[in-house]
C-alpha cells in the first residue's frame, strides 16, 4: 500500500458492512478493506459461519441488530468514528487502485466535496455486465461497462430514509467521482437472485401502508405498461442488448421483480380489505 496510507495529517475512515449470512465471501470483502482505520459488521443474527469469519480480524467490530440492511447501514455510519466513512455489502471487493486512490484523497482532503461516487463492475452468475441493469445514465456513457453508486460520505452527511429497500441515500453537499473501482458480485445464480428478489419484495411490501386513506392498489394495464417501459428502458434505452443473452436475462428479471412486488402489493391490499373472501387452509 502507498505510503500515504501512514500519513500523519491524513482524514480517518472507518468502513460499514452489512451482513446476514455471508460467511462464505465476507472474507474478500474484509481483506481489501484491512487500509481503513476502522471496520464495522452489522450484522442481522445470521445462522451461519459469518460471525466467525469476521472475528478472525482483531481490527474489525462485529456487531449484531435484528433490523433491516438500510435501517442498520444508518445505525453503522452514526457508531462509525471516522472523519470519512465507506459503505460497502459483502459481495462488493475494493479495487487496489481505489483502494490507494482514497488513502491520497484522504491526506489532501478537498473540503469542497462530503461525498464520492465510485464506479463499479456488477457481476450476474459469474458474468461481467456492461449495460442494461449495471449502465448509469449519469457517469456510464463517459466509462462503458461501469455503474456508479455513492459509497463515501463524510462523517454526518448521509442516511437512508428507510422507506424502501432500494433506495439512494439521503446526502448533503458536493460528490466527486473517483476513478478507482470496485467489483460487485451481485449474483451468483438465477436462484439465488430470486431469493434475494423474494425476500427484497416482502420488505417494500411491508413497509407499504396499504390501509393509508390515499393508497391505491396497483392498476394491471398501468403495471403492464410500466414493465414494457422498464424493459425498453434497460434492454434498449441502456443498451442491455450487448450483453447478449446475460443482458437479456438480467433485463428480464429485474423487470419481472417490479410485476413479483406489484402482485405482493395488490394481495396484501386484497386480504386485508376482504377478509370474508379469503379461504384460509
Amino acid at each position: 500500500m502507498s505510503s500515504v496510507e501512514f500519513a500523519l495529517n491524513r482524514k480517518s475512515i472507518s468502513a460499514v458492512i452489512c451482513t446476514r449470512n455471508e460467511g462464505a465471501r465476507i472474507a474478500k470483502c474484509l481483506e481489501a478493506l484491512l487500509w481503513c482505520d476502522e471496520i464495522l459488521v452489522i450484522d442481522r443474527f445470521s445462522t451461519d459461519d459469518t460471525e466467525e469469519a469476521v472475528r478472525r480480524y482483531p481490527k474489525v467490530q462485529f456487531i449484531q441488530r435484528d433490523e433491516w440492511v438500510n435501517s442498520n447501514m444508518n445505525f453503522g455510519l452514526a457508531a462509525a468514528k471516522g472523519d470519512w466513512t465507506i459503505r460497502m455489502d459483502a459481495d462488493e471487493v475494493v479495487s487496489p487502485e481505489m483502494a490507494d486512490e482514497i488513502l491520497k484523497m484522504l491526506a489532501n482532503d478537498d473540503p469542497k466535496f462530503t461525498g464520492y461516487l465510485a464506479p463499479n463492475r456488477v457481476f450476474f452468475f459469474g458474468k461481467w455486465i456492461r449495460y442494461g441493469v449495471a449502465y448509469d445514465p449519469r457517469c456510464s456513457k463517459d466509462r462503458p461497462g461501469f455503474g456508479f453508486r455513492k459509497v463515501m460520505f463524510r462523517r454526518g452527511t448521509a442516511r437512508f430514509d428507510c422507506l424502501k429497500q432500494h433506495e439512494d441515500f439521503t446526502t448533503a453537499g458536493e460528490y466527486g467521482v473517483l476513478k478507482g473501482h470496485y467489483d460487485h458480485f451481485s449474483h451468483p445464480a438465477v436462484t439465488r437472485w430470486i431469493e434475494k428478489m423474494n425476500w427484497y419484495t416482502d420488505i417494500d411490501t411491508g413497509l407499504t401502508d396499504v390501509l393509508a386513506p390515499d393508497f391505491k392498489p396497483p392498476h394491471p394495464f398501468k403495471t403492464l405498461v410500466a414493465l414494457i417501459k422498464i424493459f425498453f428502458d434497460l434492454y434498449v434505452l441502456r443498451r442491455g442488448y450487448k450483453d447478449g443473452i446475460y443482458g437479456f436475462i438480467t433485463c428480464s428479471l429485474n423487470t419481472f421483480y417490479v410485476l413479483v412486488e406489484r402482485c405482493k402489493i395488490w394481495e396484501k391490499h386484497y386480504r386485508l380489505t376482504h377478509p370474508e373472501d379469503i379461504i384460509e387452509y
